[in-house]
Parts: structure tokens; sequence; C-alpha cells
């Protein structure tokens, strides 16, 4: 049965030709397109088809890279608008420093006690110590520092400890983060002035950060078991783990 198949097309194809050699050639002419309407039209149709296909492949092809390059292009626009908008609404008062953006790229660590991974490192003049910001609150610090990245200890790692103040009474506390990542101003002497909702600052004692660079906002107030002191649980303006970009502090003089 299937060497008969083999057989039948070139047969049909001989008798085809044939039947198109009989005759005059205006008997011809007729014939011929009658069978290119009829029996050869969906073999016709498909090569063409095949190559309207190929065709259209070929576009899209070609329309999926220019959309990709615009998007790169949209994507660096994007980022050097963020840099500059971020650059121009942090101002310090406080000498000559630079700041260098950077990608958060990857985390190291438990989830509440993680540090952030960036891609800046000694080739850009990174050393560890520096004090690490977003646009609107303290990040961290850089503690270790590769030619290619860095990482940065975040406010939020119960290691991070620095010195706080209550930005209108001048209350000063240490800030500190807990094993679940919650914030903190501690060791603040029972009976000082300081509410919810005051704006927590960094202290003019900090030798790390320029001094009242936001920290976040007082939630809650408590006392300490011995009645000696009292802790004021802070609300941070920046959430770590909802960071993409930060900012490194780069002293050129003093701070």
């Amino acid at each position: 049965m299937e060497s008969v198949k083999k057989f039948v097309l070139p047969i049909v194809l001989v008798v085809l030709s044939l039947i198109m050699m009989m005759g005059s050639t205006e008997t011809r002419i007729r014939r011929a397109s009658f069978f290119s309407k009829t029996i050869f039209f969906p073999i016709s149709s498909s090569l063409e088809s095949i190559k309207t296909n190929s065709a259209l492949k070929k576009e899209v092809q070609q329309l999926s890279k220019q959309l990709a390059e615009t998007r790169l292009e949209n994507l660096k626009l994007k980022n050097t608008l963020i840099a500059s908008q971020s650059q121009e609404s942090i101002t310090f008062d406080t000498g000559d420093v630079e700041l260098v953006l950077a990608e958060v790229i990857g985390y190291s660590g438990p989830f509440q006690q993680r540090n952030l991974i960036v891609n800046k490192g000694s080739l850009d003049g990174i050393k560890p110590e520096l004090p690490v910001i977003s646009t609107n609150c303290i990040v961290g610090k850089v503690i270790t520092v590769a030619s290619d990245h860095s990482i940065v200890l975040p406010f939020t790692n119960p290691r991070f400890q620095l010195p706080v103040m209550d930005k209108d009474t001048g209350v000063q506390g240490i800030l500190q983060a807990d094993l679940n990542g919650k914030i903190y101003m501690n060791m603040i002497k029972i009976g000082s002035q300081i509410s919810v909702g005051d704006t927590i600052v960094t202290s003019n004692l900090s030798d790390l950060y320029p001094k009242s660079y936001p920290v976040g906002m007082v939630s809650r107030i408590h006392e300490s078991q011995d009645y000696l002191f009292i802790s004021a649980e802070i609300k941070p303006f920046a959430q770590v783990e909802n960071l993409e970009h930060i900012f490194i502090i780069k002293k050129n003089g003093t701070l």
C-alpha cells in the first residue's frame, strides 16, 4: 500500500503533463488556467503563505528588537532622571561630599538581619565605614568593599547603632533594631521631652552622618523595666527591603 502511494503523485503529474501538451496553444492556455485555479491553487497558495509568514516573522523580530532598544533607552533615561531628582532633593550644609548612586543587586543574611549588596566598589572610590542614605532616610553604612561591589549594613540590622536625636527638642538617644527588624531610639532619660509624632534625625554626636539627616517618626513610647530610661519605637521614613537605589556619601572633605 505504501509503495502504491509513492507512485500516485508522479503518475498524476505525468498524466497532467501529457494533457497539457495535447491540443492547440489556445487550448493548452485554457487548461493551464483551469488547473492553476483548481488543482495547483492549494499548492501555490501554501507557498505564498509560507513566504508571507516568513516576511511577517522577520518583521516581528525587527519590531521586537526596536522595542527592546527603546525600553533600554527609556530605562536609562528614567535612572538618569531618578539620580538627578534625588541629588537635587538631598542637600548638605556640611562641606565637600560626593553622592555615589548605587543599585541594590542582592542581599546577604537572614531576612530581618540581611545586608544589602550594591554594585559600587573600590574601583568607584568606595571605602568601609562610608554612610549610606536614600532620598528620604538614612540606610546604613558600608562594611565590606570589593572591586566591583560593596556590602551595606542597614539600620534594620541589630549590629547597626547610631546616635540620633529629637529634631524639635534635641533629646538624644541611640538608634538600634531588635531581632525582628523593629527600630528603636534607646537610652532616653526619664522625663525627656519626646512624644509620639516627633521626627527623629541624626545627632550632632554622630561621626558617621551629617547632623539632622532624617531617620523616622516616633510611633510609641516604652518605659524600661528599671524605670531609668524610656525607649521610643521609630517608624522609619524608608523601608530598606523596598530600596532599588541608594546613595553612598564619599567624603571629599570634613563632615
